[in-house]
C-alpha cells in the first residue's frame, strides 16, 4: 500500500514538473524570444547614410519619417498636410522598413535610409491593434536613433500617421534655449493635464515624467540621449533568462523603454511646461543632479490619439481657449486603438484624411 502510494506521488510530481516546465516554455516563445542582433554595439550606418543626412538635416535636425508599404497611404496623408503649410518635404529622410517602400519613396525623389538587416513586415500592422511584428519592429526602433544621435545629429522623429497644421520644425528648441534642453516630447496621456494630474497618469512608469509617446519627439545629440538607446538596447538583446521577465514587464517595447529609463533620476521637466503642469508640480524640480532636460508638449496643441478621438468635448474647449490666447494647433497623431476604429476610418471620420479615392492631395498650398 505504502509503495502504491510513493508511486503515485512521483507520478504526480512528474506532472507538475512537466506542466511547469511545458509552461515555462510557452511563456518563454511568446514574450522573450528573439534573435539577437550580431554586433550590436558597431553602428549600422554606411558613409553613404551618413552623407544623405548630413545634406538633409535642418540646422543639424534630421527630419525622420518611418515607413513601411501597408502603411504608405498615411505617409502621403502626412505629406499632404505638410505640403499644405509648405514645409519643404523633400528634406525629410523616410526609414522605409521595408524593400517596397524604399522603391516607392525613391521613385518619387525622396532621401530613404533603409536596414535590411532589421525585422520588418510590409503590412499594415497596427491596424487594427498591435501585433507580434509590430511589436518586433518597435524594439529595434533603437538601434537607428542610437545611431543617428551617435553620429552627431540631432532628430525630430515623425510617425507617418501625424497631420499637421504647422511646421513640425516648431517644436524644436530656438537657438536661444537649444543649450538647457535636450529632448522635446508629446504626451501619451490619456486625461488632460487641465483635468488630470499628470504625474498620477495611469500608464505612468515613475512619478518624475509623465507617459511621452516616441511617434512624435525631437532629441539632441549628446552622450546622455545617446546613453538612453544604448541601455535601452541591451535590455532588449540580453538573453531572455537575464533580462526576460524585466522586458516584458516593464520595458515592452521602445516608447514604453524611454518612459521607464526617464523615470530612474536621470531627467526632469522644465519650462515652457504644457498647460495643466506648473513649475511648483514638478517633484524633482530642485534636483540638481539629473542629466536630462525634457519639454512636454501641450496637449491641445499636438493631441495624441487618445485625446483627440476619445476626450472631443475637452479637446473643442481646449483649442478654443489656446485660440483665444492667440495660439494655435500644430498636430495631431492618429495613435488611438486601433481595435474598434482603424486609422484610416478614425482619420475620416474625424475630417483629417485628406487624400480622394485616387490617393490625391485634396489640400492646396
Amino acid at each position: 500500500m505504502t509503495g502504491t502510494s510513493s508511486t503515485g506521488v512521483r507520478r504526480l510530481r512528474l506532472r507538475i514538473v512537466a506542466a511547469t516546465a511545458f509552461l515555462c516554455f510557452v511563456f518563454y516563445y511568446i514574450c522573450f524570444a528573439q534573435p539577437l542582433i550580431a554586433n550590436l554595439r558597431a553602428s549600422r550606418l554606411s558613409p553613404k547614410d551618413v552623407h544623405t543626412f548630413a545634406t538633409h538635416a535642418i540646422n543639424n535636425t534630421l527630419v525622420v519619417v518611418p515607413v513601411n508599404t501597408g502603411m504608405m497611404y498615411l505617409a502621403d496623408n502626412l505629406l499632404c498636410s505638410l505640403s499644405s503649410i509648405s514645409f519643404n518635404t523633400s528634406a525629410i529622410v523616410f526609414w522605409a522598413l521595408d524593400e517596397g517602400a524604399q522603391e516607392i519613396m525613391k521613385a518619387r525623389g525622396y532621401a530613404t535610409y533603409r536596414d535590411a538587416g532589421l525585422f520588418s513586415a510590409s503590412g499594415n500592422e497596427n491596424m487594427h491593434g498591435f501585433t507580434a511584428a509590430y511589436r518586433r519592429m518597435m524594439r529595434q526602433r533603437p538601434l537607428f536613433f542610437r545611431d543617428i544621435l551617435a553620429s552627431g545629429f540631432d532628430i525630430l522623429m515623425l510617425d507617418a500617421d501625424i497631420v499637421f497644421w504647422q511646421s513640425p520644425l516648431v517644436i524644436v528648441p530656438q537657438d536661444a534655449d537649444r543649450e538647457s534642453v535636450d529632448m522635446v516630447y508629446s504626451t501619451d496621456a490619456r486625461e488632460f493635464y487641465t483635468e488630470h494630474d499628470a504625474f498620477r497618469d495611469k500608464g505612468r512608469r515613475g512619478s518624475l515624467i509623465p507617459p511621452i509617446c516616441n511617434g512624435m519627439f525631437w532629441m539632441k545629440s549628446n552622450k546622455e540621449t545617446v546613453s538612453i538607446w544604448s541601455e535601452m538596447l541591451a535590455v532588449f538583446e540580453a538573453p531572455w533568462w537575464k533580462m526576460g521577465f524585466y522586458r516584458y514587464m516593464w520595458f515592452q517595447d521602445d516608447q514604453r523603454g524611454v518612459d521607464v529609463l526617464l523615470n530612474d533620476g536621470r531627467a526632469k521637466l522644465v519650462a515652457p511646461f504644457p498647460r495643466g503642469i506648473t513649475q511648483d508640480m514638478v517633484p524633482n524640480r530642485d534636483d540638481h543632479t539629473t542629466r536630462l532636460n525634457v519639454r512636454l508638449l501641450d496637449q491641445t496643441q499636438v493631441a495624441n490619439g487618445q485625446l483627440f478621438m476619445n476626450r472631443e468635448d475637452s479637446y473643442r474647449e481646449n483649442l478654443v481657449r489656446i485660440w483665444s490666447e492667440g495660439e494655435q494647433r500644430i498636430a495631431v497623431h492618429m495613435n488611438w486603438g486601433t481595435h474598434s476604429l482603424s486609422k484610416l476610418d478614425g482619420a475620416k471620420k474625424k475630417h483629417i484624411y485628406y487624400l480622394d479615392d485616387e490617393g490625391s492631395c485634396m489640400l492646396s498650398p
